[in-house]
């Protein structure tokens, strides 16, 4: 790739044309690696060897650099000879007598120059024997080695010097080094004797050469390199027309010749050719049909950034490392491992390079396009360069990392990752890095690294102490990540609690989780014991008070088993978010829609609106269910909806669990009821397992509450038949519990047992003292149960018991009573009831219940005759139950469903199925009256339901019999089959 290089090329040309006249040249050519210059250098000497040059060629190698006279032996013999005739290509040499090159070439080229007796220098020194005994003083200065052991400089240089003039006396000769920096001194030293002597020689000496690294080069390098009579050639990166030149090279994608990937072309190699070559290498493949991108080849961090960077392209990266030499791969396989925490020091400590080579390298490294400081271009290339490093060096280097990290006060997120790559390492300091890690992962919901740090921390604890800490807080990790199955992991830590082993600040967390899987007496051992003498020493009032709301929030029943009271502290402005929300929950619990505790609540979600939603997931439930329970219900759904998308996917499965709970709830509550469900199937995806916990339990009631809302009773009856522990109904959701399953039995006709269930709701609430209407309407319930067993004397009490318990900030609540009120009035009385609960319900949002208020109020406008209001308000309450996908009260307020046929006799089942086909051909009027007089509704009945004239039901019914082939309703009813659990 001669890019850029054409004029350079040219020069070099002339160059060599003059030193065939005799006028002989040196040429240096220099940059940074990969630029370029052994291409050029390979050009040049293709040329002279087309044109009948003689072309002696060398290279100068890392490893090689302190073998005496290595560079010379490559030339004289040992090493390629190219010379093409002008009508042939160039072959290379290896030795004399090789094709192409004279026996008088062949025999130069073995002449060692030395002789058998002794010969006078010309200088004052002298050769016995080809022993140069010039002082070792003078060899130092120049070469700044050592005397060599075979041979001496000055006689091998003039033998060197005669050799070349011979083969200049018949060809003009063209001598080349690659990389001459790493030349050993020897040749250098005689590369320098002939270029002090080139006049009237036919000869060219052209060489390339980098900056050197290791180590300071012989001084003689820079004589032989800054001499009068050298061309200097320095090469440059590529600029961005080199690079949109390249790329339209035959063979190129087009895709490379928009400015904006040209320049990030430019960006990721810093203009080096090699990394050019190979990023178009890659775009080529890539634009091939049926090639894989190559940024799925393990470049997954990088994937959608632009260009593509796979293994070509990694590969030459990792090429232009390697040319600099091992201190350079030492480095970055330090600088791959530390990366972002990389710094001068750090690096230095870690690859055992001297701070100054350290900066150099980064400095050579960046201009190749390697770097961007001390950085890599992509974490494509990180990986690529850690993936290089020997899997017998790695976990040494890692541990050696960490520790170095550690030392230097890095944070622990920083520190563990190099611990997870290494492995266990029992040492004091690496297990409290472990579990600080761990902590920090889980404010961040990267559950899974949680996880690998704390299976690394077990396996790096030294005694049992330090296994049941780690033991802990795995408990609580596995909690968040997999709540169903993370009883047994609490439960094995009791006997280590109680024993006096278990650290006393994780004794609260044991303690919830044991709650939450409803292993109550567990928990209490675990709580009380938080009173003990061994305890004494930390425990505080503020957190057995937090752990005493939490209690009388969520699980009352076991509040109330307590041994001894928990100590309490006054709530102020001041205290703990967290312990604010709490009381706020409590307090609205026991008295209601208190507006204190309504602010408190919307102050802590506003306070923790932007923090880690695994440091803030309890406030947040305990604020929210504040202001469900307050009947705040926009303005717990705007929360929802704020806190669901800042939570999105990174928090752990537990809390986006109970979070889709809460939103149930008020989708529950506020009418849209697929939504619900929606909701509450995802959580109990996560929650439900062997045992029963209280968040899943929550999601049942939702779900049971919710199908039986939208008439779904055999969907709400399955959500019921798995067995209920009786610790349930100790806790807050087991009140919800009880009251679904009521409303599912009430809907369902089996009216004792609702009743049995709403009067066991409102016994618990009554001892709990958490008796307020919003959190479960169990009065209501149990009214309408008397109301349809005939005790309206019971229904009045409870309904007028809510309604005093209800005041005006509870609107739903209210609403709901008022609804259930107008019940129990006269026809009369009805309108103005359900009017001011139509009022109270639409504020609140409830729309489910305010479409029942329209339907109830729609019926009492029908009884007073007035059909025209009640046609407008029924029509109305079934947008708005549509609305909410209550299908059943749709049904009810405007019979549409399609029957099935049915159920085919021996004798008649084709005449069945027939009397199925012309059904479905009715009109939709016609089908509702034929709905509503198979379920032996009278012609008055159907037209006070329907709204129309007992007249138009007469003709509706008529062009039914006469579509149907039927005669009358006995027929009707065989004809189709109305499944009673559509019945109006």
């Amino acid at each position: 790739m001669l890019v850029r290089r054409a004029e350079t090329l040219e020069n070099l040309h002339d160059l060599l044309i003059s030193s065939a006249r005799g006028d002989g040249a040196v040429a240096a050519i220099s940059g940074p690696t990969a630029i370029g210059k052994t291409a050029l250098l390979n050009a040049v000497a293709e040329r002279a060897a087309g044109t009948g040059s003689l072309v002696l060629s060398a290279l100068g190698s890392w490893d090689e650099r302190h073998v005496p006279y290595g560079v010379l032996g490559q030339l004289f013999p040992s090493m390629e000879l190219r010379r093409s005739k002008p009508r042939g290509p160039a072959k290379p040499c290896s030795g004399a007598g090789t094709p192409d090159t004279g026996d008088d070439d062949a025999a130069a080229l073995d002449t060692g120059g030395q002789n058998d007796g002794a010969s006078d220098t010309g200088d004052g020194n002298t050769i016995w024997n080809g022993r140069y005994t010039e002082s070792k003083d003078a060899w130092n200065k120049d070469t700044g080695s050592k005397e060599p052991n075979d041979g001496e400089p000055l006689a091998i240089a003039r033998a060197a010097h005669e050799i070349i003039t011979r083969l200049t006396r018949r060809h003009h000769l063209l001598i080349t080094v690659d990389d001459v920096q790493h030349a050993d001194a020897a040749s250098l030293w005689c590369l320098r004797y002939v270029a002090q002597r080139l006049s009237p020689l036919s000869l060219a000496l052209v060489f390339t050469h980098g900056a050197s690294i290791e180590e300071k080069p012989p001084s003689i390098l820079h004589d032989l390199l800054y001499r009068p009579n050298v061309r200097r050639f320095h090469l440059e990166p590529l600029s961005l027309d080199d690079i949109a030149h390249l790329a339209e090279d035959e063979g190129r994608t087009s895709c490379a010749h928009t400015p904006d990937l040209v320049a990030e072309i430019h960006a990721l190699t810093a203009g080096n050719p090699l990394l050019v070559e190979a990023l178009l290498e890659e775009h080529r493949v890539c634009g091939e049909p049926g090639a894989d991108d190559p940024r799925d080849l393990g470049t997954g961090p990088d994937a959608g950034h632009g260009l593509p960077t796979g293994h070509v392209f990694h590969q030459a990266v990792l090429a232009c490392v390697h040319r600099l030499g091992p201190s350079a791969v030492r480095l970055a396989h330090s600088i791959a491992l530390l990366d972002d925490s990389a710094s001068t020091l750090l690096l230095s400590r870690l690859s055992g390079i001297d701070p100054d080579l350290v900066d150099r390298l980064i400095r050579m490294l960046t201009k190749i396009g390697v770097l961007d400081g001390p950085r890599f271009r992509r974490v494509a290339v990180r990986q690529a360069v850690l993936h290089e490093i020997p899997p017998g060096d790695g976990a040494d280097l890692r541990h050696r990392a960490a520790r170095l990290l550690h030392e230097a006060g890095a944070p622990a997120r920083v520190v563990a990752p190099h611990l997870l790559g290494a492995g266990p390492l029992r040492e004091g300091w690496v297990l409290p890095v472990l579990q600080e890690a761990a902590h920090e992962a889980l404010v961040d919901n990267d559950v899974t690294r949680v996880i690998r740090y704390l299976e690394l921390a077990n396996e790096c604890c030294t005694d049992e102490a330090q296994r049941t800490a780690v033991k802990v807080q795995y408990a609580g990790v596995q909690w968040q990540l997999r709540p169903a199955a993370s009883a047994q992991h609490f439960a094995a830590l009791k006997a280590p609690l109680l024993a006096g082993r278990l650290p006393a600040d994780d004794t609260l967390q044991l303690a919830q989780g044991m709650l939450f899987h409803l292993d109550f007496d567990d928990a209490l051992a675990v709580i009380e014991h938080l009173g003990t003498g061994q305890q004494a020493d930390w425990e505080s009032d503020i957190e057995l008070h937090g752990t005493r709301l939490l209690l009388a929030a969520e699980y009352p029943g076991v509040l109330e088993r307590m041994s001894r009271p928990l100590p309490g502290v006054e709530v102020s402005v001041t205290s703990p978010s967290g312990l604010r929300a709490s009381h706020a929950l409590v307090r609205i619990l026991e008295r209601g829609a208190d507006e204190y505790a309504i602010a408190t609540a919307e102050q802590v979600l506003q306070s923790t609106e932007k923090r880690p939603p695994a440091m803030t997931r309890g406030r947040r439930l305990a604020a929210l269910l504040s202001l469900i329970y307050a009947d705040r219900l926009d303005a717990a759904g705007d929360w929802c909806e704020r806190l669901t998308a800042e939570i999105g996917e990174h928090d752990a499965p537990a809390g986006r669990a109970v979070m889709d709970c809460v939103s149930a709830l008020v989708a529950l509550r506020r009418g849209r009821l697929a939504h619900a469900v929606e909701e509450a199937t995802t959580a109990l995806a996560v929650l439900s397992g062997q045992k029963w916990n209280v968040s899943g339990a929550m999601a049942v009631a939702i779900l049971v509450e919710a199908h039986t809302a939208m008439g779904d009773h055999q969907a709400a009856a399955r959500q019921l038949t798995l067995e209920v522990p009786p610790e349930l109904f100790l806790t807050r959701a087991g009140l919800h519990y009880l009251y679904a399953r009521g409303r599912h039995l009430l809907a369902t006709d089996n009216t004792y047992m609702a009743l049995s269930d709403f009067m066991k709701c409102g016994e618990l609430m009554r001892r709990w003292n958490i008796d307020t209407p919003a959190l479960v309407p169990w009065r209501l319930g149990a009214a309408e149960a008397w109301r349809r067993l005939g005790d309206h004397e019971q229904a009045t009490r409870l309904v007028e018991e809510q309604l005093a318990r209800a005041d005006t900030g509870l609107r739903r609540s209210r609403g709901m009573a008022l609804q259930t009120l107008a019940s129990v009035r006269t026809a009369a009385q009805r309108p103005t009831i359900l009017q001011d609960a139509l009022q109270l319900l639409e504020a609140s949002g409830a729309r489910y219940e305010t479409a029942g208020v329209l339907a109830d109020l729609s019926g009492a406008y029908q009884k007073l005759g007035d059909k025209a209001k009640a046609r407008r308000t029924a029509r109305r309450a079934w947008r708005i139950a549509k609305s909410c996908n209550a299908e059943a009260m749709c049904q009810a307020l405007l019979p549409t469903a399609s029957p099935q046929p049915a159920a085919t006799s021996a004798a008649g089942g084709d005449g069945a199925a027939a009397g199925y086909d012309t059904f479905a051909r009715l009109s939709d009027s016609e089908r509702r009256v034929a709905m509503l007089a198979a379920q032996a509704y009278t012609n008055r009945e159907i037209a006070d339901k329907l709204f129309i004239t007992v007249s138009t039901v007469e003709q509706h019914l008529t062009r039914v019999y006469r579509k149907m082939e039927i005669r009358n309703r006995e027929q009707l009813l065989a004809a189709i089959h109305i499944d009673n659990s559509q019945a109006v």
